[in-house]
């Protein structure tokens, strides 16, 4: 009893199910070649052979491709070309659909936000309308931070000012009650207020 075959691994199903277009005849002649021709080396030849016509008339190039004789520069070459084209698989993808891959990579937006494009975090500021911030229940203090102008604060709590031109330092009262009636310290675009925190 003669030995059987070694079983042939497949490591992924698109081997299987792969659909390669073939020419095998061309009204009624067989092309002598086991297994016919397949439709996307035909492709990658007439795109060597057109980018073979391009590269003859660049003006360096053109002297170059012009001591090669025709028959090579037009047949041979692109032939050669196209069959290393067929053969090269980039992450087990043909040429053609690698480059079509890298093309959409390099388009796509990096940044996206709900499924849309946006910019960069950091790069562009969203204005606020209207922002509320107040210290801890459990704690009469404001939180240590900084505000940049334009900027309307409404202010709960006793507060020391030391105003610059440009730079406000606030220092809260240590052990003082809440205000009866909030105080509103407005900043202009190019101020800023800093609430430095309780020693």
């Amino acid at each position: 009893m003669a030995d059987a075959a070694p079983p042939k691994v497949l490591r992924s199903y698109r081997l299987v199910f792969r659909r390669r277009w073939r020419i095998f005849r061309i009204q009624g002649w067989r092309i002598p070649i086991p297994g016919g021709v397949e439709l996307r080396l035909l492709g990658y030849w007439l795109a060597c052979l057109g980018t073979t016509a391009l590269a003859a008339k660049l003006p360096l190039l053109s002297i170059s491709f012009g001591a090669v004789p025709p028959s090579l520069r037009l047949l041979a070459l692109p032939l050669a070309a196209a069959w290393m084209l067929a053969r090269w698989q980039v992450d087990g993808r043909p040429p053609h659909r690698a480059l079509t891959g890298l093309i959409a990579w390099r388009l796509r937006p990096r940044h996206l936000a709900a499924l849309r494009r946006c910019p960069p975090a950091g790069r562009s500021l969203a204005p606020l309308g209207e922002l509320a911030i107040g210290p801890d229940l459990t704690l009469h203090r404001y939180p240590a931070g900084r505000l940049q102008g334009p900027v309307r604060v409404l202010l709960r709590y006793p507060i020391s000012v030391l105003a610059g031109q440009r730079r406000m330092r606030l220092r809260p009262v240590p052990g003082a009650p809440p205000l009866n009636r909030g105080k509103t310290l407005e900043l202009a675009p190019d101020q800023s207020a800093v609430f430095e925190a309780l020693p």
